[in-house]
């Protein structure tokens, strides 16, 4: 531990710290006290015009809204299935890449590269793919499935899941290479302790791989949630919310409140309600990590 004997000590620490608290304050703190407090007002969001204080009223419409209430259900069920599938997938991918067999250099690459590109351009490249007449329609058309083709993103039965499926392709290979980081943190002896034992590859996995990875199984679904609620342009570039708004998400609905309806108030609310959903989700999964640690 770091003893600071003098104040000259101490006022070099206070310089190095001195920028990055400026600029926490500047972008986080502040904006997050300006969006608590035009929440309790009736604003339209231009400068020089009067804000109204209105108290909890923009929250009580803002529930009372079956939009909003739509897209909490859309949030919850792309949050369900985020967890189901991203981090077990992408520790399936990392124990085979870790095996180093052939190509694992290639398949790694592979699976990285949709992380490289932000969530705009991967809903633009399947909103094409996607579209009425996209290239997957094409595709099926041309192996005589045409049947099978529909619009995915129009469709009221498909487009929800449609963008799930999205958002579930893209963040596989993020998580997938934390995981691989932490499989090089297992040491080989267990491993080879474990095969002298007979122990077989199954066994192996779940009672050596994911027992020492539960640290960082459990930061990959605490990133996974924050993430998943935040999201906004994947479904603002691939359907904007519809149709008819069955698409919508809470972060869509506080962008259209503020920016297009002129209502900042009703957005802020929603903002506020999102950061809520984000620390109950995240202290809650914690929570339920930390009891299983302890069993």
């Amino acid at each position: 531990m770091v003893h600071l004997k003098t104040k000259k000590d101490k006022s070099k620490i206070l310089l190095f710290i001195l920028p990055a608290l400026i600029i926490y304050v500047v972008f986080l703190i502040i904006p997050l006290f300006g969006a608590i407090y035009f929440s309790t007002a009736d604003w339209n969001g231009i400068m020089g015009t009067p804000i109204k204080f209105v108290g909890l009223q923009n929250y009580l419409s803002v529930f009372k809204d079956p939009a909003f209430i739509l897209s909490l259900k859309n949030m919850g069920r792309m949050v369900f299935f985020s967890v189901i599938f991203h981090t077990p997938i992408a520790l399936l991918l990392a124990v085979a890449i870790n095996t180093k067999c052939r190509g694992y250099r290639f398949f790694k690459v592979m699976y990285f590269i949709p992380t490289i590109f932000p969530l705009t351009a991967i809903g633009l490249l399947w909103y094409f793919i996607f579209m009425p007449n996209g290239s997957l329609n094409s595709l099926l058309e041309a192996v005589g499935l045409a049947t099978l083709a529909k619009g995915w993103l129009i469709d009221s039965a498909t487009a929800m899941n449609t963008i799930i499926f999205v958002n579930i392709w893209a963040g596989i290979g993020y998580y997938m290479v934390i995981l691989i980081a932490g499989l090089t943190t297992i040491p080989d002896e267990i491993y080879e302790a474990a095969d002298i034992d007979g122990a077989t590859a199954t066994k192996k996995f779940f009672h050596i791989t994911i027992p020492m990875l539960k640290p960082i199984l459990s930061m990959c679904i605490l990133m996974d949630i924050i993430g998943t609620v935040k999201v906004f342009d994947l479904i603002f570039v691939m359907t904007e919310g519809g149709p008819n708004g069955l698409t919508n998400l809470p972060t869509t609905l506080m962008y259209y409140e503020a920016f297009r309806y002129d209502n900042y108030g009703r957005g802020s609310a929603i903002g506020v309600i999102i950061l809520i959903i984000a620390l109950v989700l995240t202290i809650g999964s914690d929570f339920i990590m930390d009891k299983r640690k302890d069993r």
